[in-house]
């Protein structure tokens, strides 16, 4: 037993150096300037792919958290609330049209955003099992609307809301922005029901001592 868990437990740190690794390395390279540049040159490619490419580092990055300040955060996080609460701010902030277009000329907005996407996908993966159904589903039915009515308003908007990007750049971003908010609703709604569909198992009982 003693064997095995000393197994499991190098697995684990292998697996997480791994993940670290993988996440500075994609980090760095979202931080080189001529990347950096193309990526935010486009609407989509800047709210598509920058966006989640820094959400996924933040989360891979998290790998790295030591156990003793995973317990500090996980006392001030009771079902994974609030850092679900602060993954919607950042998510929602990330899509306001003024702040898209204040990111291109404001060195302190594009670090506040790069921070803040990084730390959401920190918190994403830091919280999002502790979290439960219940608050997975009360946070997704806040959030995935909230993208959507901004993917609608992006699409049918007569004028551009960012003065950076073209008119048909924008509708490409809204309507990209329903069909993946209703992708992940889907794939979302289709875990809970293979995990309630799934045969119960009950648990070996222990062995008397």
């Amino acid at each position: 037993m003693k064997r095995r868990m000393s197994a499991l437990h190098t697995a684990g740190r292998w697996l997480a150096r791994h993940q670290i690794l993988l996440g500075g390395l994609l980090l760095a390279a979202l931080l080189v300037p001529p990347l950096r540049r193309a990526l935010e040159s486009g609407m989509a490619t800047h709210m598509l792919l920058q966006f989640p490419a820094l959400i996924v580092a933040g989360g891979l990055l998290a790998a790295g958290l030591s156990p003793a300040w995973r317990q500090r955060l996980d006392a001030c996080n009771a079902h994974g609330m609030a850092g679900l609460v602060f993954a919607a701010l950042v998510l929602a902030l990330a899509m306001v049209p003024r702040l898209l277009d204040l990111v291109l000329v404001d060195a302190r907005i594009e670090v506040l955003k790069l921070a803040g996407l990084l730390l959401c996908g920190a918190a994403l993966r830091l919280t999002w099992q502790a979290a439960g159904t219940v608050v997975q589903g009360f946070f997704l039915g806040n959030t995935l609307p909230m993208m959507a009515i901004a993917g609608t308003l992006y699409e049918e908007a007569p004028a551009r809301v960012c003065n950076a990007y073209r008119l048909d750049e924008q509708q490409f971003v809204g309507l990209a922005l329903i069909w993946v908010a209703s992708a992940l609703a889907a794939l979302w709604l289709a875990q809970v029901g293979w995990r309630l569909t799934r045969p119960y198992t009950p648990a070996a009982p222990k062995a008397a001592r």
